[in-house]
């Protein structure tokens, strides 16, 4: 046995005024599907069965009645085959433009149209295939058995509108009460927790829960017939997955099955079933404006071993409720946070009493003039603002001393040296193959000096003393530059740029600098000061940086010297300041990078935030008033 269940625990009542497609031959036995009809298509193809019979001429016929979108459909057949119907069809059609009985001859005999009328409107039409056309007396007898007969579909069409109109009040009483019990709370928890108890005693379902959406994740906050619940339990945690699987697939969800026959996800519903030994699950999301909020989930139990099987238009029922209570309990939610909803509320309650019936326009225009006019009355420091970098008080470079190729680079940036220590070393084969080059020429020309003495030849003598001499002098040269191949720190420090290890074997131009060496017992800040700021800054003046690296701990510094030459940078002309660190931090080193800020005098707050753009819409001014 199946048991239908459904938003309202009553029977299903179809809609007669429907146009449903009756079998293609008449039933066999017409009065017992009349008067005990399985459904309307028994029905109406009994009561055609029954109707055509008892006219002499007639040899067939088709009832007609209007579906939903209003156009004529098959309701019934009469020893006639729906593929037989076109021309049944075509008086049907003139009669909804004519509501009078029609009688029209064809080559297959003559098709007697009759209207039927329910409410003032034509909402079915009874074609009949006549042997032949009646004459006047038959025709007048003809057609009160018609309005007779008729007469049957008539009531049954006025008991379809009567179910629906139970139905559809029946659906009215049920939102009413579900709407009453959750308003009846003026908080959120009460309400949800009204509105899950209420379900089950207006519903055929056993068990109601509500669920709303935070963070992107439903979590359940009313459970029906209990009133506090562990928020962490297995149990808690299978209906939130159950909801999330609805909320996921932003439609309906039910198990076993959708009354509808669509396939949906109902993995989590199944393990929930499972988990509370339920016969049937429903979970659809409450939405508002488009967008879901929460998620109603309901349960019907299992009774013994009967399967549990959910009526076509719970879906439909279910998917009303969902919408008609979503807002409510939205913004019954949203009510319950704490700056959103109940401060918000309680601030609105006390200013209605301090300043009438609309405190909020008179508040902010009140908070706009006290925002704008008390910064003029308020003292503040005035702070200029600069970019700035650390740099070693001392700090030497180191050159490359002659053109050659780098051979090995031992130090790199970030390593503290001592005076004397190899940063890099140069290549020395080419100038070895010239000092032993030179050294030869000193031989030949040593040789061709004695022989030129030997034979008395002053000339050759004076030549070769001056080759001797020029043989010397390139040696010595080149035996300076092999001694200048090692570059050396020039200070005890930390070398704070340079790395040559993906140089090595590259050439290396004279005067190029290889590396920088800073002393690490004392600090300078370099200040980039914009050329809007420099009539505010004096040497003498303090103020403390704040450093990428040492967010935590700012260093105090006091200007120095201002250059007297400019840098672009940042789309305008920077000036170079100066400045020592008074107190150095511990881990502060060269490079370091961020934003100091030089204390020059008080002023009003206005003015402090205000001077920059002041200053510069006055050079505009200057620029274009002529």
């Amino acid at each position: 046995m199946e048991v239908q269940g459904t938003l309202q625990d009553r029977p299903k009542v179809e809609d007669e005024s429907a146009a449903t497609i009756g079998a293609d031959h008449s039933p066999s036995d017409p009065w017992r599907a009349f008067l005990d009809p399985t459904d309307s298509t028994a029905y109406l193809g009994g009561w055609l069965a029954i109707a055509g019979g008892r006219i002499a001429t007639a040899q067939a016929g088709v009832l007609f009645l209007r579906g939903d979108a209003g156009r004529l459909g098959v309701a019934a057949l009469w020893k006639v085959t729906e593929a037989d119907t076109e021309s049944y069809l075509t008086v049907a059609e003139a009669l909804l433009r004519k509501p009078e009985p029609l009688v029209q001859r064809g080559k297959q005999g003559t098709l007697l149209g009759y209207p039927i009328d329910s409410g003032g409107a034509v909402q079915g039409v009874l074609v009949l295939s006549l042997k032949k056309q009646p004459g006047g007396r038959a025709m007048r007898a003809l057609m009160r058995e018609l309005h007779w007969s008729c007469g049957w579909i008539e009531a049954r069409l006025m008991q379809g509108q009567a179910a629906l109109g139970r139905k559809q009040a029946s659906s009215a009483h049920l939102l009413t009460s579900l709407l009453a019990a959750c308003d009846a709370h003026e908080r959120f928890d009460g309400a949800a927790l009204a509105l899950v108890n209420a379900i089950p005693d207006l519903t055929g379902f056993d068990i109601a829960a509500v669920g709303m959406v935070r963070r992107g994740r439903v979590r359940l906050e009313a459970l029906s017939r209990v009133a506090a619940f562990g928020k962490k339990t297995e149990r808690v945690a299978a209906y939130e997955t159950a909801m999330d699987e609805a909320l996921a697939q932003g439609d309906t969800v039910a198990w076993p099955a959708r009354p509808d026959g669509r396939q949906m996800i109902d993995a989590a519903h199944r393990s929930l079933a499972q988990a509370l030994g339920a016969g049937a699950l429903l979970s659809t999301p409450l939405l508002v404006r488009g967008k879901p909020e929460g998620v109603l989930l309901l349960e019907r139990g299992r009774s013994g071993e009967e399967a549990v099987e959910l009526a076509p238009d719970t879906l439909d029922e279910l998917r009303l409720v969902a919408a008609t209570l979503a807002p409510l309990l939205k913004a019954k939610h949203d009510e319950r946070r704490l700056l959103s909803g109940r401060l918000r509320d309680l601030s609105g309650r006390g200013l209605s009493a301090v300043f009438g019936r609309r405190p909020a326009i008179t508040l902010g225009v009140a908070a706009l003039a006290l925002a704008l006019i008390l910064p003029f009355f308020l003292p503040a420091e005035l702070r200029v603002r600069a970019d700035a970098t650390v740099e070693g008080a001392e700090q030497q470079v180191a050159v490359a001393p002659v053109d050659g190729f780098l051979a090995e680079a031992p130090v790199r940036a970030g390593q503290e040296v001592r005076v004397g220590d190899v940063l890099a070393r140069l290549d020395s084969s080419d100038l070895e193959l010239e000092a032993a080059a030179a050294t030869a020429r000193i031989g030949t020309a040593r040789q061709t000096l004695r022989d030129a003495l030997a034979n008395g030849d002053r000339a050759a003598a004076a030549v070769a003393n001056a080759d001797l001499a020029e043989a010397q002098a390139s040696a010595e040269l080149t035996a300076a530059r092999l001694a200048r191949l090692t570059v050396t720190a020039p200070i005890d420090g930390l070398v704070v740029s340079g790395d040559l290890s993906q140089r090595l074997g590259a050439p290396i131009g004279r005067g190029e600098t290889l590396f920088e060496v800073a002393q690490q017992d004392g600090w300078r800040l370099r200040i980039d000061i914009s050329e809007y700021d420099l009539g505010l800054v004096r040497p003498g003046q303090v103020g403390r940086a704040v450093l990428a690296g040492l967010p935590d701990a700012p260093v105090p510094f006091e200007v120095r010297t201002i250059a007297a030459v400019s840098d672009p940078g940042e789309g305008e002309n920077r000036f170079r300041v100066e400045a020592g660190v008074t107190d150095p931090p511990s881990g502060l080193r060269p490079g370091l990078q961020g934003v100091a800020k030089i204390e020059a005098g008080r002023t009003s707050l206005a003015w402090a935030w205000l001077r920059g753009s002041i200053v510069r819409a006055q050079l505009l001014l200057w620029r274009w008033v002529p």
